[in-house]
């Protein structure tokens, strides 16, 4: 007994040493983490499996949602830590008590993880799962818990299971918009089949995308009915790498010509747009549906006989997305002039421009003096771009509709 309870000590020293190791001195597996594999399972697993739990809730603490943790971690320290996290939100969303938001809950159902045990000994069934060794594991974890402890604050939009509602800050509309595991599996499709190499992978995944895409525009018109407008609210959408940024670009031209207000916010690949429900459940349907649309003229090019591998290229790939929202940007302005012509939308122009002047008081007292430019680096690609202005110019811009 005696000898446990040093152990226990032992390896708690152990896992600080890890946790809050100097950056810059990584090894796989890492000396500790080798150290922690000689003491007792017993021992050592819960130890890694509080240590999730707890980062997972101090992120909720900082406003953070299920899908945007599993998103940066992912980013921050690769595919295995982010299914590693999504399996300790499930676990930690088994342990919470109280009520539970169903934005909240649609998230937690998305998870990989959702239908895994996570009552007893969670991070080992996992591990034997992933067929990782014990060193790499609790590495693993404490990349988790690094990415995790130096997440920025966000105001909070939902609130965690058990929480007050007097926590949310800024409201968020309580359909679907606010956090969609719908479209944000679209995305992730569009996502891999833009960072496989193989062509046949790519086509299948962008055509399951492509219907997933149709069949959730059908969906959300049954389910979506007319909403009380109660001012300027805020989503938070996840742009999936790559071109993450280039995405960023054409997101905020869909916003801006739907009267809402679009920024990335810095180095995590999620964007905060504000605007009133029923404006910002159009600003995602649509935002998705022209990656989609993208995605497909992607595909295409590949296929250009005469093209070899510059479709494949990065430079080319990004050049064509930012070409892509600058001509739908364009094109979004002149539908929106054309319609602010007609003689019939008089009588709705004032309710427009009240609807726009609330939406930016609203962000400007979100963001007002933390707005910073980001450039889009990288290669330019000058036939990238103009096949990408090309491919706008053939896109759809109903909301959900998809070009053949």
């Amino acid at each position: 007994m005696a000898g446990d309870r040093y152990d226990a000590r032992a390896a708690r020293e152990v896992w600080q040493r890890l946790l809050w190791r100097p950056a810059g001195t990584r090894r796989v597996p890492t000396v500790d983490a080798d150290r922690l594999a000689a003491f007792s399972v017993s021992i050592v697993d819960p130890m890694a499996e509080r240590v999730l739990l707890q980062a997972v809730a101090s992120a909720y603490g900082l406003g953070w949602q299920p899908a945007e943790v599993v998103h940066v971690v992912a980013r921050r320290v690769g595919r295995v830590g982010g299914r590693l996290v999504d399996l300790a939100i499930a676990a930690e969303h088994d342990r919470r008590p109280g009520a539970v938001d169903p934005r909240w809950q649609a998230q937690v159902d998305a998870l990989l993880a959702r239908a895994e045990s996570t009552r007893v000994d969670w991070l080992r069934h996992w591990r034997r799962r992933e067929d990782i060794a014990r060193p790499r594991c609790y590495d693993a974890a404490a990349d988790v818990w690094r990415a995790l402890a130096r997440l920025p604050r966000l105001p909070v939009l939902i609130p965690p299971p058990g929480a007050d509602l007097a926590v949310v800050e800024v409201a968020s509309p309580a359909g679907p918009a606010g956090a969609d595991p719908a479209l944000d599996r679209i995305r992730k499709l569009l996502a891999k089949a833009e960072s496989t190499a193989f062509e046949a992978e790519a086509e299948a995944l962008t055509a399951k995308a492509q219907e997933l895409m149709a069949r959730h525009a059908v969906d959300r018109a049954r389910l979506l009915g007319p909403a009380p407008d109660d001012g300027p609210r805020m989503i938070r959408i996840l742009l999936e790498p790559p071109y993450a940024a280039a995405k960023g670009v054409l997101l905020a031209a869909v916003a801006h010509a739907n009267r809402c207000r679009s920024v990335e916010l810095g180095g995590l690949d999620i964007a905060a747009v504000v605007g009133h429900a029923e404006d910002l459940a159009t600003v995602e349907i649509l935002f998705t549906s022209l990656l989609v649309q993208a995605g497909n003229a992607l595909a295409a090019a590949a296929h250009d006989a005469g093209s070899g591998e510059r479709p494949r290229s990065a430079a080319f790939r990004q050049s064509f997305h930012l070409g892509f929202a600058a001509r739908i940007r364009e094109r979004l302005v002149a539908v929106g002039a054309e319609v602010l012509a007609d003689p019939g939308a008089s009588v709705a122009l004032p309710v427009l421009r009240s609807r726009s002047a609330a939406v930016e008081e609203e962000f400007d007292r979100l963001f007002a003096g933390r707005l910073r430019d980001r450039n889009v680096g990288g290669r330019h690609d000058a036939w990238g771009a103009a096949q990408g202005r090309s491919a706008a110019d053939r896109a759809h811009l109903r909301a959900g509709e998809l070009s053949a």
